[in-house]
């Protein structure tokens, strides 16, 4: 009897992938309105000191600046005290207001914050650490807890996680950006202005954070999947054309306990790849997201698109990888708050405008190498 699959088949994948796709869009519309709606249903306090932050920045007047910053530092530590931020967080703000530039209010720096989530694909599906101390020790590579039997009342061996010295360690970030003194103006009462001015930091921050995130060296900057820190599986490309038993080798090459949370990544030439590969029935093993927003999935699990992973690998400068791995193993933590410095930068004067440098702390670490995977020499697709 053919295992092909029928007209009838056809149809029944056609109503649950509808089902499925109008859930999805009633979950994402859910999320994204909680995200557009923080700044409208921000208390009255907190738009006070966005206006204040603001007017403090255009001002340049360092008593204004002392002002700003004492009311910011106490917000975060009122917050803290309620839980609404994290401790390391608030801790972040002591001795500020000497140091030369402003604490950023928790409205806006969350505002930038959710916007690198939706900027990075990494920071999605990795595990965020948003009070991570000045150093955290990681698992070692490859290195799971030990499990063991051990007879009725006999007492077990303590062995418990390997550990060596695979510190997940913070970087500082700066970010410049000039804005005309009416845009900050303008931004001290106007939502519109303001998110034009924390998309800007969120673009530039989150684009450099998936460099890092990718291909990091972890000097100066933090440790990239595809870094030396970890030593991942690895299967190559048979041939000139991406096949589906090329992905079905990727997927494999993990153990199934791996499998059941890996996820894909690969970059935008690895995606044109993947979509023209079908599966034995002629199937395309690519289906696009449900949803806005939602990621699309090769064989039953999600991918994402990370442009940062190279496209011009290989002999003919033409290849790239996809991987596929479980992407909380990634920690990346952010220490601290955010802060911005204020100035002048070359034309700035002569053309009445204000520099903006902001400063952010943040480490990035993959651990356990045996959970993931990477496809190598990916060329084309048939």
């Amino acid at each position: 009897m053919s295992d092909a699959p029928t007209a009838r088949d056809y149809m029944g994948q056609l109503v649950n992938d509808a089902v499925a796709k109008r859930l999805d869009e009633l979950n994402k519309k859910e999320s994204k309105d909680k995200v557009i709606d923080r700044r409208e249903n921000a208390s009255s306090d907190d738009k006070a000191l966005t206006r204040l932050f603001f007017e403090a920045v255009l001002s340049a007047n360092p008593m204004k600046i002392a002002e700003a910053n004492e009311k910011i530092e106490k917000d975060y530590a009122a917050k803290e005290r309620k839980g609404y931020i994290e401790k390391a967080q608030a801790e972040g703000t002591i001795g500020s207001g000497t140091s030369g530039g402003i604490l950023v209010p928790t409205t806006v720096a969350d505002s930038i914050v959710s916007k690198m989530v939706y900027i990075s694909p990494l920071r999605q599906i990795s595990t965020v650490i948003n009070d991570m101390p000045a150093q955290l020790q990681l698992p070692s590579e490859n290195t799971l807890a030990t499990a063991y039997w051990v007879s009725e009342g006999s007492a077990g061996t303590d062995s418990g996680e390997v550990f060596d010295p695979n510190l997940l360690t913070p970087w500082k970030m700066i970010c410049l950006d000039s804005f005309t003194s009416e845009v900050i103006a303008d931004a001290a009462t106007n939502p519109s202005i303001q998110n034009y001015v924390e998309q800007r930091f969120a673009l530039a921050m989150g684009l450099l954070e998936n460099a890092a995130f990718t291909s990091g060296s972890g000097s100066g900057q933090p440790f990239g999947f595809r870094s030396s820190a970890i030593t991942p599986n690895t299967v190559a490309q048979v041939g000139d054309v991406l096949t589906y038993s090329d992905v079905v080798r990727l997927k494999y090459s993990l153990k199934t306990a791996y499998r059941q949370t890996a996820v894909y990544v690969t970059s935008s030439a690895g995606t044109q790849a993947l979509e023209n590969v079908k599966d034995n029935y002629g199937r395309p093993i690519w289906r696009e997201g449900l949803a806005e927003g939602q990621p699309n999935t090769l064989l039953g699990r999600p991918i994402y698109v990370v442009d940062e992973v190279p496209s011009n690998l290989g002999t003919g400068s033409n290849a790239t990888e996809v991987w596929y791995g479980v992407f909380n193993n990634y920690f990346i933590g952010d220490r601290g708050s955010l802060r911005i410095d204020y100035g002048t930068n070359g034309t700035d004067f002569a053309n009445d405008k204000i520099s903006l440098r902001m400063a952010k702390r943040t480490a990035g670490r993959p651990v356990i190498g045996e959970g993931f995977s990477s496809l190598t020499g990916v060329l084309s697709a048939s």
